[in-house]
């Protein structure tokens, strides 16, 4: 037989060619699929892969192994290094923290707890609202991505369930709870901590106070439902604890088309905490119960009143009629009372100082021209003798301090001596600055007498009391200070809109605080916390070097330096810390301080038998 070549050899061929390109489309397709696949099973798992190679070094296996030996990824806690510099922590579990009831003979929930606080806030408004008692409030409804352990003061997931910071620190990825909930039901999301964060940084938000926290974070993102990235500019030193510890609203509750609907809800307050917002009684207290549908470890107390009484003596008197269950007191109250004859084995007494603890100041606007000379501070400074304040008002219980930081902190320099009370030399430096004795006994410099008012806050007779106390160090200089007490939510108003000459106030404390809000320049601005205009450039850059030093040794160098900076400037006089006077019913249990940050109610409880109300 003859092989030609025919037109249907052709045809079988050309069948064949078209066959084997299918075929090779087909394979290159499923080729691409399969990658595709791969690919998203990788991204799927990334957050896997880092909780198992954590597990498996946490335990010394292979991470398959891990899993095999019965090692339970769901209740082991992690605190890792990763192969990449990474730090990863993982708490599967919501963590309990030394000094919880729970397991404690005689535990029971149910109960109130019945509170005072000095003044009545504002307005509740998260991020918006600046008093300490506002904020004691708000920490029982609000809550934030990261808590922390009072003992170890390691950061700790809470709304979050792990967090993982890259090693440059530009970068640190949060995995929220599944089960974590706002009051009203609803999941704490991711879109839900954007939202938190976005309204916080909105510049119409009234809260320029919080806004220097968070100037180097570049984006705050969220990726699914359930995780959130932020990534920053540069390195910042307290990058963790500021996205980790601000309030996260829930979106559907707060959502606003301008800002003035956010600032003007001063009654709204709704979070994922364990106590909701029941009622509140303008002038008389306000009270939280608790939230029904907590997510987390119950809470102890079926409700949580808080009392408004700003007189000391007012309080201290409810306290011991039983209308509250505690009570911190001055020191003059500690010391009648403690000594009384069976008091202290009727009631839970306790005294304390911790490196959280915060300061008392008198402030200088340093806008107005009598305080601009840094010689006249110094001379303010040395009129006053502050071992005698501490001695005679605060019975020695109380430490002084001569700068920002608390004395208990490696952030404070202890070799910084306080300025020495010497009225004499006071006298001369005052006279170098220009200052001298009017003819009605008032300094006087360039027409100005050295008159002046210090802005304190009423109805505290020991503030009243020092001041009366510096009032009269100074007269003997020839300097008039009139003292201003003012309500307080009057006072925080005036201090915002920088309508004051001088004014005698505190500040809370930190383990180590970040010093740009109250001392940078730029902090003047948008009602920031400088609101005694202190602007020096050497101070300035310390704070910029501090705040992007992460090594720990080499940062708390340059806060010493930045220390010695301010104290030479005495853009405040820098008085005392003092100690933590607190009395607590004896009905309660399970009251002992704890750890860095003192007495935490959220630890007591009253025996069954014991409680007072239903």
């Amino acid at each position: 037989m003859n092989n030609r070549f025919t037109v249907k050899d052709f045809i079988y061929m050309m069948l064949l060619v078209v066959a084997l390109v299918l075929l090779g489309l087909i394979l290159g397709a499923m080729n691409y699929q399969t990658r595709q696949m791969v690919g998203l099973r990788q991204q799927i798992t990334a957050g896997n892969r880092l909780e198992l190679e954590a597990i498996s070094r946490l335990h010394g296996v292979a991470g398959a192994a891990a899993v095999s030996t019965g090692t339970s990824r769901s209740q082991a806690n992690i605190r890792e290094t990763l192969a990449n510099g990474d730090r990863y922590v993982c708490y599967p579990q919501v963590p309990i923290f030394p000094g919880s009831p729970y397991k404690l003979p005689g535990y029971a929930p149910g109960d109130w707890l019945v509170q005072s606080l000095s003044s009545e806030p504002h307005s509740l408004i998260p991020f918006v609202t600046r008093s300490a008692t506002a904020a004691d409030i708000q920490g029982e409804v609000l809550e934030s991505l990261l808590a922390r352990n009072p003992v170890t003061l390691h950061w700790v997931p809470w709304l979050s369930r792990s967090y993982l910071v890259a090693k440059d620190g530009l970068k640190i990825t949060f995995k929220l709870r599944r089960r974590a909930c706002f009051s009203n039901g609803e999941p704490v999301l991711a879109s839900d901590v954007v939202f938190s964060f976005n309204t916080m940084m909105n510049p119409l938000v009234n809260d320029a106070q919080n806004w220097s926290y968070y100037s180097d974070v570049k984006s705050c993102v969220a990726v699914g439902k359930r995780t959130v990235i932020f990534t920053f500019k540069k390195p910042y030193f307290k990058a963790l604890e500021e996205v980790g510890g601000f309030s996260i609203l829930p979106e559907k509750v707060y959502q606003f088309t301008k800002a003035s609907q956010y600032n003007t809800r001063s009654r709204l307050l709704e979070g994922s905490g364990p106590y909701v917002l029941y009622r509140w009684a303008p002038g008389r207290k306000l009270v939280l119960k608790k939230n029904p549908r907590y997510w987390g470890p119950p809470p102890v107390f079926n409700r949580i009143v808080f009392r408004f009484i700003e007189n000391p003596q007012a309080a201290l008197a409810t306290y011991l009629r039983g209308g509250i269950d505690s009570d911190g007191v001055e020191p003059s109250q500690w010391r009648k009372y403690t000594a009384e004859p069976g008091f202290t084995s009727r009631n839970h007494c306790y005294k304390y100082l911790t490196s959280s603890s915060g300061y008392l100041y008198v402030g200088w606007n340093l806008q107005q021209p009598m305080f601009k000379d840094r010689r006249t501070r110094v001379a303010l400074a040395m009129l006053v003798n502050v071992p005698a304040i501490i001695k005679t008002f605060l019975y020695g219980m109380a430490v002084q301090v001569t700068g920002p930081f608390n004395p208990l902190s490696p952030q404070n320099d202890g070799k910084i001596k306080p300025i020495p009370y010497d009225p004499a030399a006071a006298k001369i430096l005052l006279q170098k600055a220009g200052w001298h004795m009017g003819p009605d006994g008032v300094l006087a410099r360039n027409g100005q007498e050295f008159k002046f008012s210090l802005l304190i806050p009423s109805q505290q007779p020991l503030l009243q009391k020092i001041c009366v106390y510096l009032q009269r160090q100074w007269a003997t200089a020839g300097i008039d200070c009139r003292i201003s007490p003012v309500e307080f939510s009057i006072m925080i108003r005036r201090l915002n809109h920088r309508q004051f000459t001088a004014t005698l106030l505190g500040w809370t404390g930190s383990i180590e605080s970040d010093p740009y809000q109250i001392f940078d320049s730029k902090s003047y601005l948008n009602e920031g916390s400088n609101a005694g205009d202190f602007d020096n450039a050497e101070a300035d850059k310390l704070i910029s070097q501090g705040r992007r030093e992460m090594n720990t040794t080499q940062r708390m160098r340059i806060w010493h330096h930045l220390q010695q900076v301010i104290y030479r400037e005495q853009p405040y006089l820098f008085l005392f810390t003092s100690d933590s006077l607190s009395f607590v019913h004896e009905r309660f249990r399970n009251t002992r301080p704890v750890g860095k940050f003192g007495l935490n109610p959220a630890n007591w409880y009253v025996p069954r038998k014991e409680q007072k109300y239903p």
